[in-house]
Parts: structure tokens; sequence; C-alpha cells
């Protein structure tokens, strides 16, 4: 992953994010492992002076917003993967039982947004598009807090502006386990069932390892976990 901190400039048409890490992996002489078909056509895509990660991150994004369906780009010993998590679904169950504490809060102060504004500059009229989506009820409940972003040639301004209110329009919470029993198939990118009472609420549901921390010792093994899924964020 070392290497996708590399910057450079891409101009491509018609490609969904895999066939993006295998143009970048293939030019910057890395090699690629499953790499599988994300089913989004990109229209196009102009990424100037931008790291390789941050390209294939927006191409993980665009797919999200349109196929709500999420990936996980990772090392897998040496060789790129890009995975849909629903493939990643371990049987290692964190509740009370294999966790011994846990530390979780809710917030509206991380990657939440009650209206999204998105602009796109329109060459043959020469005026500024403007496409906004927002939920009242909750700028009445929390205030205005307001995604600006641009629009690139071939984005539906509307569709993503409503799309990106649906991914954000709600408290993140945060997450994370720890002394974990060890289960040395968990690493970042996989999913784990978690059943845990959370004082505001009772969580059991499939969740994402965003961070991983194996401890193997005489006393025996353990893990640190940061977990998402949802409205949760790392």
């Amino acid at each position: 992953m070392r290497y996708l901190k590399n910057k450079d400039t891409y101009v491509y048409e018609n490609k969904t994010a895999g066939e993006v890490v295998r143009m970048i992996a293939n030019d910057f002489n890395m090699q690629a492992g499953n790499i599988e078909d994300t089913g989004f056509k990109i229209t196009s895509r102009v990424e100037e002076n931008t790291t390789l990660f941050d390209i294939i991150q927006n191409t993980i994004d665009l797919t999200i917003q349109n196929k709500k369906q999420m990936y996980v780009l990772y090392d897998d010993f040496g060789k790129l993967a890009l995975r849909n998590i629903s493939n990643l679904i371990l049987d290692c169950l964190i509740d009370e039982e294999t966790a011994e504490n846990y530390s979780y809060k809710s917030s509206i102060d991380e990657q939440t947004y009650n209206k999204i504004k998105l602009t796109k500059e329109n060459d043959k009229t020469g005026k500024r598009e403007i496409y906004i989506a927002q939920d009242s009820s909750k700028i009445n409940e929390w205030g205005v807090l307001q995604h600006f972003d641009t629009l690139q040639e071939g984005e539906n301004g509307q569709a993503k502006a409503d799309a990106l209110l649906a991914l954000y329009n709600k408290k993140t919470k945060n997450l994370s386990v720890k002394n974990i029993i060890g289960d040395i198939r968990v690493r970042a990118g996989c999913m784990v069932p978690v059943k845990l009472k959370l004082g505001d609420m009772e969580l059991f549901k499939l969740m994402l390892v965003e961070k991983c921390t194996h401890t193997f010792s005489e006393s025996g093994h353990f893990m640190d976990l940061t977990l998402r899924g949802d409205d949760f964020i790392a």
C-alpha cells in the first residue's frame, strides 16, 4: 500500500473501480490479486496530481453511491485486492463473553451532514449549476451541517446529492473493542458478527473490521478491533 502514496494524473472513461485498480497496478509494476468486478462503469473522470490511493478511493466512493454496495481495498500478502465486503464474512462472534471491554460514542461532529450542495460549471451556458439535497427536520434538530463539493463531467448532480444525503444524514457512532479472544483469520477488511449492549442501543449485526491488532503472548492470543457499519465509523 506504500506505493499508492505516489501521485499521478489520470484521465479515463467507462472503467469500473476494479479496472482502475488493475490499470494503476500495471502502470506502477504492482501485483494485482483478487479484484472483483464492481459492476459499475464510471463514465469519465479526470484525476490531476492525485495520490493513487485517492484515485482508487474515488472510484470506490462512486461505486458505493451508485450500487449501494461497499468494496474494500487491501494488501493481500503483497498483492492488491478489491473485494465486496459481503464476500469477507467470518463466523467469529464478538460479544460480552469474547470481549473484555469496549468504547462507544455517538455524535454529529464527524461525517454527519444534513445538507448536500454540489456545483458544476456548464461550459456551454457559462453558468454554474447547483444541486442541493437536504433534510429540513434534521436541520431543525441539529442546525445546518453542509457538505460541499464540485462535480466532474458525466456525473449526475441531483442523483449524487441524494445519495450523499442518504449516506451522511445520521449520527456517527464509534465502536472499538479490546482484548477479544484472538482469531488469526480476522484482519482489516473482513466482516464479523457483533452482539453487544451499548447503553442506548442493543447491537446485533455484521460489522466491518476497520483496524485490527493481534497480540500474542504466553497468556494467549487477543485482538483489539475498530469496527464500522452503517452509521458506525472508524
